[in-house]
């Protein structure tokens, strides 16, 4: 390398430290709930409403950045950060005042799932009295989608934090149903290898949950009305609309 050469570099680098650069404002944490959101084989963040999320964040301004992790390490984040944001959430009774639920994304449909075989009757008359126990991951939202409707605390079992754990123990007639959204469940299924028809949608979870990007209460207010806003001027022109419900079978 010429003596010149060395210097043009030295002063590009030096150029480059002292140019200003701007921290990212809010980092947006989510886990793998495919078609929502979900890895792509490059290792991005992708899913229908990612897209939605992209869309609202790039019309803010707000330098931001997408992060998959495990669900109970994003929520942590979300509630105890000024510029955390997280989805896509589910709005619950239970979930109602511990989160700002900025902008709806797309409709809900939970089932609960049993196996193919089950041939019993399948009540919500039965689900309340304690007829059938229900699997759902630790910490996760089928434990609490179980109270909601009202399965007996004793017929609820929690399994270890595997996103996949309620699904297998329901096949392997450890316990009778799970709760999944019928998009999310059919695509989890085909990514394990598993046939979704070995599975059957038994019972519609009624209400209007939906799901969402939401903040903790610690989120930055200036940012918040930035976003919200934004999502209105959206609407208001006729730009933004909730996910479509696919299909199960696609």
């Amino acid at each position: 390398m010429s003596g010149t050469f060395k210097f043009a570099f030295s002063i590009a680098i030096m150029m480059l430290a002292s140019m200003p650069v701007r921290a990212t404002d809010v980092v947006i944490y989510t886990e793998n709930y495919p078609p929502y959101n979900y890895l792509d084989e490059a290792g991005q963040v992708v899913g229908l409403a990612t897209e939605k999320v992209q869309q609202v964040m790039d019309a803010t301004g707000l330098q931001y950045d997408i992060r998959l992790v495990p669900w109970k390490r994003g929520i942590h984040h979300v509630e105890t950060s000024e510029n955390a944001l997280v989805y896509s959430i589910t709005r619950t009774p239970d979930r109602e005042t511990r989160f700002q639920w900025l902008v709806p994304l797309a409709e809900s449909n939970f089932f609960l799932f049993a196996r193919q075989n089950d041939a019993r009757l399948i009540t919500w008359e039965k689900v309340r009295n304690g007829d059938y126990t229900g699997a759902c991951v630790s910490n996760d939202l089928g434990c609490e989608l179980f109270r909601w409707v009202g399965m007996p605390e004793a017929n609820i079992i929690r399994v270890a934090s595997n996103e996949t754990a309620d699904f297998r123990m329901v096949s392997a007639g450890r316990a009778d149903m799970y709760v999944s959204d019928i998009n999310v469940n059919t695509r989890l299924r085909l990514a394990e290898g598993f046939d979704p028809e070995q599975i059957k949608p038994v019972l519609r979870l009624e209400g209007k949950s939906g799901f969402y990007l939401a903040s903790g209460k610690k989120f930055d207010p200036a940012k918040r009305d930035l976003i919200t806003n934004q999502y209105q001027q959206l609407m208001a022109a006729g730009q933004f609309s909730l996910v479509d419900t696919l299909p199960p079978n696609e």
